[in-house]
């Protein structure tokens, strides 16, 4: 792929690192000792969330790959990749991608191999290029806004976007958790939609 008009991967780079400083952290981060197990907590959400945005990067940048037909889910140094590839290179060149990221140590390779899947055009446009690395920059945020929120940290929400339209999908507890979430994705910057795909616990 070709990188017009002066983007480099250090943009998305620099776009995540600011996603995380423009983030208001909990009280519990600031030294509260009653907070400090949650702290603790916190801070191991907000690395793995921090992991996946690096490895979404770098499955971005990768000519081969098209990163929103992969879902990354890393636990710990653990990763489980999700989604379709086009064919055994392509998986496996996935999972040489996430075992390149500093902290992953196994993965497991969940990804499904279909001969007739079309990969992205490596021919697209610099707008096209910009508009990807725009939206995993908002994934991104959304991710930390989420885990930065006390009342949705633990929840399994799933983000993607896609022309600034951001997808949530996964499970809340209530109908409040489901539309705080949605609210939470809706004030990022430069989120155009949301689409509330959440299911809420029976």
């Amino acid at each position: 792929m070709k990188h017009k008009q002066g983007i480099r991967p250090l943009t998305l780079s620099l776009a995540l690192a600011g996603a995380v400083a423009a983030t208001h952290l909990p009280a519990a981060w600031a030294g509260d000792s009653k907070g400090a197990k949650q702290s603790d907590v916190m801070s191991e959400d907000m690395r793995e969330a921090w992991m996946e945005g690096k490895l979404e990067t770098a499955l971005l940048f990768n000519r081969h790959l098209n990163n929103f037909a992969i879902d990354p889910d890393v636990d710990g140094t653990h990763v489980t990749l999700e989604g379709t590839v086009a064919s055994d290179i392509d998986k496996d060149l996935a999972e040489q991608i996430a075992l390149s990221i500093d902290g992953i140590e196994s993965v497991d390779n969940e990804l499904e191999v279909k001969a007739d899947y079309i990969e992205r055009d490596v021919d697209e446009t610099a707008d096209d290029f910009s508009n990807r690395v725009e939206d995993a920059t908002l994934t991104a945020e959304v991710k930390i806004k989420l885990l930065a929120n006390s009342n949705t940290e633990g929840l399994e929400i799933n983000v993607d976007t896609k022309n600034r339209v951001v997808t949530l999908s996964g499970e809340v507890d209530s109908d409040a958790g489901k539309d705080l979430a949605e609210k939470i994705a809706a004030n990022v910057d430069g989120v155009r939609e949301v689409n509330n795909n959440l299911n809420v616990k029976s």
